[in-house]
C-alpha cells in the first residue's frame, strides 16, 4: 500500500524528476498563471501555453490584468496539475509542477505570431490558425517564464 503521506503533500520522495516534469508539461492542458496584483491579492487565471527550452511561453491581449501586474512586478507562478482522484479515487494519485520565475515581456510581433500560432494549433488543431489574425489585431505581448524554482509531486510515488 502506498505511503499515505505521499498522497497528501509534496515530499523529496515524491518529487518529479526533470524528465517526468517535462512529460507532464508536454500534455495539452491548462496551466494557471499567478501574478501579484499589488493590493495584497494574487491574480490567478487558466492559460494556454507552450513548454519548450525550459520556458513557459504564452501571449496575452493588451488589456489583460496579468500584463499590468507583470510590468510592475515580474514575479510569476505557473501551476500545471492532473488530479484523476476526483473521478478514479485516492489510489489514482495526482501530479503537479509549480514553477516560480520572473516573466520576460516582449512585443516582438514575429515571435508573438509564432507562439500564438503554436498555442492555437496545440489546443485547437490546425484549423484554428484561421483565428490568428483577429487575435493578433487586439495587440498582444509574449510572456516568457523560465522557472528558477520548482515544487513538484507525484502521489503515485512512495
Amino acid at each position: 500500500m502506498p505511503n499515505p503521506r505521499s498522497k497528501s503533500t509534496a515530499t523529496k520522495e515524491n518529487a518529479l524528476a526533470a524528465e517526468e516534469r517535462d512529460a507532464l508539461l508536454a500534455v495539452r492542458q491548462d496551466a494557471r498563471l499567478g501574478t501579484n496584483r499589488g493590493d495584497g491579492w494574487w491574480h490567478i487565471t487558466p492559460i494556454w501555453y507552450v513548454w519548450e527550452g525550459g520556458c513557459f511561453r504564452h501571449t496575452l491581449g493588451a488589456g489583460r490584468r496579468h500584463l499590468r501586474n507583470l510590468r510592475r512586478d515580474p514575479h510569476a507562478t505557473v501551476c500545471v496539475d492532473q488530479d484523476p482522484r476526483l473521478v478514479e479515487g485516492l489510489e489514482a494519485g495526482a501530479q503537479a509542477a509549480v514553477g516560480f520565475g520572473l516573466a520576460e515581456l516582449s512585443t516582438d510581433e514575429d515571435l508573438i505570431r509564432e507562439v500564438t500560432e503554436q498555442i492555437l494549433v496545440r489546443y485547437l488543431g490546425p484549423e484554428a490558425t484561421a483565428y490568428l489574425d483577429p487575435i493578433m489585431a487586439e495587440g498582444r505581448t509574449i510572456v516568457t517564464i523560465r522557472p528558477e524554482h520548482w515544487l513538484t509531486w507525484d502521489y503515485n510515488k512512495d
